[in-house]
């Protein structure tokens, strides 16, 4: 019976041992199955990374492929306006010459009746002005650039390719259609409104001019020699010279300035300003160039924009406040508001000082300011206390 027992107590071993055997041996598999799946994983992972890898390169190369087409239609243009340049001076100097009767029927119907007016130069006397409000513009507007023909006045914003038509009788705006540039310069050039220079959305910086008729704005004159953004940009009384003035070039601002010829369409490379202005304004007063930068330092020609066209800039008498625009009323060089506390003040320089001869209705900094007549202007927007204003007023002299 022990015997039996014995026998008994080592099989029950033995199946223990077994037992234990296959747990082990069940724990290796589980383990094993872990570290497997844990392997598969990162497989997958190493898959993922590599299509993403991938996935880039791809990417990168279609962008590069995508850049080197831009530069290739970039090129293209290029060497067909090269190519187009004497064939564009030839068809100007043509309508040139057509009779002003045909070049009138030609010109679109909100600039027909158009007619520029000479700024006549008097004596030096203090002015006296006098400001009222009129109907507001469709936006705020700042900085961005001005002009007129007498008739109409035309506004184009910063940042904006927006240009808006605002008739001085009756008080009507209208918007034009949107230039092919943001930051250009507005113009009349022949009577007809002209944008020069200004960057696209990817602040590419280019050298054109565009005009607009019946309704499309066109490739009429040759680029400039250089590309910028916010110049100043004025015509002489005549009409004979377009000066454009300083500007931005992405980085940085230039003290360049260069004239194109209307009839002969030359372009000239002036004498530099002395340095670069910032948010260049400039104004004639005869025949007598003015301009202007945001931090109060300004200069103006000592010899009249004339032939053999030589400029020798002088200094201003330091101006009075910061950001404030140059316009010509009666002859006379005056500034239109500025400050950081958005100035109301009219000052004219007389004497080699500059005074206050009159107060807008409220202040402001930055505004666009267009010549009706000789002592009349439109002041257009600002940047006010609040921002962009969208504020019109007229300021005549008494």
């Amino acid at each position: 019976m022990q015997s039996r027992n014995q026998e008994l107590q080592q099989q029950l071993e033995s199946s223990e041992r077994e037992k234990q055997t296959v747990r082990q041996q069940l724990i290796s598999s589980q383990r094993q199955n872990q570290e497997l799946r844990q392997r598969e994983t990162e497989l997958v992972q190493a898959k993922d990374r590599e299509l993403r890898e991938k996935q880039t390169v791809r990417d990168e190369l279609t962008r590069k492929e995508r850049e080197l087409a831009e530069t290739q239609q970039q090129l293209r243009q290029k060497e067909e306006q090269l190519r187009s340049s004497e064939a564009l001076v030839a068809d100007f100097q043509k309508a040139q010459r057509d009779s002003e009767t045909q070049r009138t029927k030609t010109q679109p119907a909100h600039l027909a009746t158009a007619v520029p007016h000479a700024t006549p130069v008097v004596k030096r006397r203090k002015l006296t002005v006098q400001c009222h409000r009129k109907k507001t513009a469709p936006c705020g507007i700042k900085r961005g650039s001005a002009t007129t023909d007498g008739r109409f006045a035309y506004f184009s914003p910063d940042c904006s390719d927006s240009v808006f038509q605002y008739e001085c009788s009756t008080e009507k705006w209208e918007e034009l259609p949107s230039c092919p540039y943001n930051n250009s310069g507005l113009v009349m050039i022949d009577r007809e409104l002209t944008v020069v220079g200004g960057r696209d959305d990817g602040y590419r910086h280019t050298n054109k001019l565009y005009t607009l008729q019946q309704g499309k704005w066109v490739e009429k004159y040759p680029p400039m020699k250089a590309a910028r953004s916010f110049p100043a940009v004025v015509t002489t009384s005549d009409g004979e010279y377009l000066i454009v003035i300083g500007g931005s070039l992405g980085v940085g601002w230039t003290a360049t300035v260069q004239l194109f010829q209307v009839k002969s369409i030359q372009w000239h490379q002036l004498k530099d300003l002395p340095q670069p202005l910032d948010f260049p304004s400039a104004t004639m007063c005869g025949d007598q160039l003015n301009v202007i930068g945001v931090d109060a330092n300004g200069y103006s020609c000592s010899k009249p924009i004339t032939p053999p066209l030589t400029l020798s800039w002088k200094p201003l008498p330091p101006l009075p406040v910061t950001s404030s625009t140059a316009a010509t009323l009666c002859g006379q060089l005056v500034l239109i508001g500025g400050g950081g506390d958005w100035v109301k003040s009219i000052h004219q320089l007389v004497g080699g000082q500059w005074v206050k001869i009159g107060s807008m209705t409220s202040g402001k900094k930055w505004c666009l300011v267009a010549n009706t007549s000789p002592d009349k202007i439109i002041i257009m927007g600002g940047f006010g206390l609040f921002g962009r204003l969208d504020s019109v007023e007229e300021c005549v002299v008494v």
